[in-house]
């Protein structure tokens, strides 16, 4: 039996291959504003950076005033062309519905604006099979910071021990946000993660396929 009762997955890189949406989009954006664009290996480099933060490291120049025209023009593109490019990756969809049959809670927790995680949920048939999706909002503090765990997550499961939470994530901040909020974590090596970074913070797991999941969802 999986002493797993609830599992916290990031979005990008993890659930679905969401690269080519935001090299497309961060492009687009770059190029709207007469700015040659990054190459797309350092685009990659900020995925799980929330937007503002990823424009300040990929144009180092941009002024603070400047970066919610920006945002918007990059979810402008991101609404119109960059949903159309997002995939979920093979075996996602049957690790959840094992999951769900085993009777774990399932969650995703995305450093994205929430209103296209649940879209991109919707489109990709997947959105039942969570009991909560959070995603920024302007709202809430975001990862790594662990304040969601301890605000929103935990208290909504309060039977749940910490020992009992797995966080699956591909990048730095999904493991950095596991352990500031004291729980398990399952780094998804398979994505968009650098992996001397995530292996540096020493993760409870790893896995090179959503697939192998299985193994800690199973009842």
């Amino acid at each position: 039996m999986s002493q797993y009762k609830l599992i916290i997955f990031d979005f990008d890189g993890t659930l679905a291959i969401t690269h080519k949406a935001i090299v497309f989009c961060f492009t687009k954006t770059f190029e709207t504003f007469h700015i040659t664009p990054p190459a797309a290996d350092t685009i990659i480099s900020t995925i799980g950076i929330n937007l503002p933060n990823s424009f300040k490291i990929l144009h180092p120049g941009i002024e603070e005033s400047a970066i919610p025209e920006w945002v918007e023009t990059y979810r402008s593109y991101y609404r119109t062309e960059g949903e159309k490019q997002v995939e979920l990756f093979t075996g996602a969809k049957q690790v959840l519905q094992l999951a769900r049959q085993s009777g774990l809670s399932l969650v995703v927790f995305s450093n994205k604006h929430v209103s296209f995680v649940k879209a991109l949920l919707q489109k990709l048939k997947i959105y039942s099979f969570f009991d909560l999706i959070l995603g920024d909002n302007g709202e809430i503090i975001m990862k790594p910071n662990p304040a969601v765990f301890h605000s929103i997550i935990k208290p909504l499961f309060p039977e749940l021990d910490n020992s009992q939470f797995l966080m699956v994530g591909d990048t730095a901040i999904d493991l950095l946000f596991a352990k500031n909020a004291g729980i398990d974590v399952c780094w998804a090596a398979y994505g968009y993660g650098d992996r001397t970074q995530c292996l540096d913070l020493e993760p409870t797991f790893a896995i090179d396929d959503i697939s192998e999941l299985a193994v800690f969802v199973q009842n």
